[in-house]
Parts: C-alpha cells; structure tokens; sequence
C-alpha cells in the first residue's frame, strides 16, 4: 500500500495503512491480528502484511495517535488491544479532510498518464488500472478514450470498461436485492 501520504497536523506525515488503522480503531478497540483481518475484509482481501502493520501500530503508539494495554488470553500469550486516543481521533478527520486534495492529485496523475502514453505503454497503464480497480484510474482512461486524438485505440479498453461497470452495477443490485430481503423480514417479525 506505498503511495502518497496524507499531511497530519503540525506537518508530521500518516502513511495510508496508519490511516486505515486509525480509521479501523475508530469502531473500537482492537488486538492487532482483529485489526489485520478487518483492514483486509473492508479492502475486500487487499493484503496488508503484519511486518507492515506492528511497525504502523508501534509508530502510532510512540506519536500518542493510540495507545495499547496488555489482555490476558487463556492458553495464549497476552495480547495487546490498541484504541484510539483524542489525539488519534483528531488527526483522523484531519487526514481525512486533506483525503480529497490527495485524490484529486490521484486523478491528475492518472490522466497525465492517459494523455502522454502510447502503444505498449498505454497497455501497461491500461493493465495496471484494470488489476486495480482504480476508480480514478478509471475515470482518467475513460476521459482519455473519449478525447478526439485518441481515435479509437482504446476500444479494447472500453470494452473492458464497461465490464468493470457491469460488474460494479450487479453488486449494487444484488446488495439492494439482499437489502430488500432483509427489510421485508424484519417487517414480517414486527407484525
């Protein structure tokens, strides 16, 4: 998860996996292995490595952004469950305000690349948007397919686009479908 960094207060500097682990602490104290599996199950089983994590959790623990108390486990060794500090819940919604200045340098990036690319690099930066899933790459290559110097050569692109699309928009119906399900049985339990 290497990529740009959010501006923290004062200047100090919040990599994105001590953003998502603040953000993760937000719903409430956590063992590092529960941290883990919950950044990887809102991430939709992104990998985030524990030599990525601990070192994260520690450097937070140091700047006071959380801090740690030690719980005993049967027939296991202590854990410690970290939970965030008002000095972690402030730098928070800070980086999550500069959250938006960082995404729109996102979406400058990915177009300079739409823009200035041609023919096997296009394909890389094309490959690499697709096996993301990058929404801003996303945005950005379709801005590029659709420019007139473009004539075309992305058709492939756009093929895979709409798949993207396709894709996105079933799962929004099969949630609004189980959505649906649900409500209607709580409606059934309250007659």
């Amino acid at each position: 998860m290497n990529g740009p960094r959010s501006m923290g207060t004062h200047g100090s500097r919040l990599s994105r996996v001590e953003i998502l682990v603040l953000a993760q602490l937000r719903r409430g104290p956590a063992h590092g292995y529960a941290i883990l599996s919950g950044l990887q199950e809102q991430l939709g089983g992104r990998k985030i490595k524990s030599g990525t994590l601990y070192p994260a959790l520690r450097r937070l623990a140091h700047r006071g952004f959380i801090k740690g108390k030690k719980v005993r486990q049967e027939e296991r060794p202590d854990a410690i469950e970290y939970q965030l500090t008002a000095k972690g819940q402030k730098i928070l919604t800070f980086a999550l305000r500069t959250l938006g200045s960082e995404m729109h340098k996102q979406d400058r990036f990915w177009h300079f690349l739409g823009e200035t690319t041609r023919g096997e690099t296009t394909r890389i930066v094309f490959d690499h948007v697709m096996k993301s899933r990058s929404p801003i790459g996303f945005a950005a290559m379709k801005r590029t397919c659709c420019t007139p110097s473009s004539n075309g050569k992305n058709l492939e692109f756009l093929k895979q686009y709409k798949e993207y699309l396709q894709g996105e928009l079933d799962w929004v119906n099969k949630h609004l479908e189980d959505l649906k399900h649900d409500s209607s049985d709580e409606e059934v339990k309250n007659e």
